[in-house]
């Protein structure tokens, strides 16, 4: 997902675009923690620090971390393979 802007309302009031609340699978009424922490604002669902989150809700989230194609796949694990201490 690409960056979106969100303007902070008067009363220090954000609405998350419907795309993110979505893919968080956020329900209205839903509780959300927040956190700051050198200089970076998180909001967390209160569920997903409680271990309430399935499995299933993180397929995807790795998505081209070992590359794009099978070929770049393969290449990347058999690198890490071979730095292997054995």
């Amino acid at each position: 997902m690409t960056q979106i802007r969100i303007r902070i309302r008067e009363r220090n009031q954000i609405t998350l675009p419907a795309a993110i609340a979505t893919a968080a699978k956020l329900q209205p009424e839903d509780t959300l923690e927040v956190d700051y922490v050198n200089g970076v604002i998180t909001l967390v669902p209160v569920g997903a620090r409680e271990g309430k989150r399935t499995i299933t809700q993180y397929v995807g989230s790795a998505k081209g971390l070992w590359g794009k194609t099978r070929s770049e796949i393969d290449a990347n694990i058999l690198a890490e393979r071979d730095a292997w201490e054995r």
